[in-house]
């Protein structure tokens, strides 16, 4: 005999039996109560969006489900009958299942009502929700073309000004990515993730633009300090060979720089170099 279990514990009709019917009877009334809590409209303001969404979700889990939820009641059904058979029944659990099996037909009835009573609001707001995505694009668009016009564009804002304007841009976009989360979220529930995507991308663009741009001036201050280091050394003590080799350096890595080849910035930094590239030779 298995250790901690009673004599009649294994017996179809035994103790164990006895508390599962017991068990499952009072998960299946919670089922049906915090089911129906959940897909009712009634007192719940449908014309939120996040609230119709809740909705429609937990009605179509209700709908999903229902093969699951038939086969339990099922199964509590041949229990009870079986404790019937063995004159073991418990009276009140006989009139709780009957309960239940009424709820659960009603709770049924009330999904499929309710998908239908919903339907004409999900469609507009799923209208309003792509309306919304298309809109962010746009002001999304609009931002980076404006972005690009910015001071840390341009190679006379300088080191510390440009840094500081870029760490400001991943502030102004969390307002856009909050949309994203809100409009994804929505987009996800209707059905149409992917909506969503072109937006992430974009965004995910304009940080890399951010990145590359705070790389670049960073690389423009070590230019500038090599640059005032050249001229601050004494003349007797001017190396050129060595110069020249240092801002060959300093060029190939602007190179290798995956950034905007066009920006002023860039080649405001560009122009220097060959200055001095041009100017070492004749030391």
């Amino acid at each position: 005999m298995t250790k901690g279990l009673k004599p009649n514990d294994s017996q179809m009709a035994g103790d164990a039996m006895k508390k599962y019917i017991g068990a499952e009877i009072k998960r299946l009334q919670d089922l049906m109560t915090n089911t129906r809590g959940e897909i009712v409209t009634k007192d719940k303001d449908m014309f939120d969006v996040k609230v119709l969404l809740n909705v429609k979700e937990n009605v179509e889990r209700t709908q999903l489900e229902q093969e699951a939820i038939n086969l339990q009641i099922d199964q509590l059904d041949e229990s009870l009958k079986l404790f019937f058979e063995n004159k073991k029944v418990n009276e009140s659990q006989l009139k709780a299942f009957q309960k239940i099996n009424k709820e659960w037909q009603d709770v049924k009835k009330l999904a499929k009502d309710v998908k239908k009573e919903i339907q004409p609001l999900v469609v507009q707001e799923n209208e309003k929700n792509n309306n919304n995505i298309k809109s962010l694009e746009e002001d999304i668009t609009h931002f980076t073309q404006e972005m690009r016009k910015r001071e840390f564009f341009q190679y006379k804002c300088g080191v510390k000004v440009a840094l500081e304007k870029l760490g400001g841009v991943f502030d102004e976009l969390k307002v856009f990515e909050q949309k994203i989360e809100d409009y994804g979220e929505n987009a996800k529930k209707f059905g149409n993730p992917d909506l969503i995507n072109k937006a992430v991308k974009d965004i995910e663009g304009i940080k890399v633009t951010v990145k590359c741009m705070n790389e670049l001036w960073g690389h423009i201050e070590l230019c500038q300090k090599t640059f005032a280091e050249f001229l601050g050394t004494k003349w007797t003590e001017t190396d050129p060979g060595e110069q020249e080799d240092l801002v060959k350096k300093l060029m190939k890595s602007l190179k290798d720089m995956k950034v905007d080849k066009r920006a002023n910035a860039y080649n405001g930094i560009l122009d220097e170099i060959k200055k001095w590239l041009n100017f070492l030779p004749l030391i």
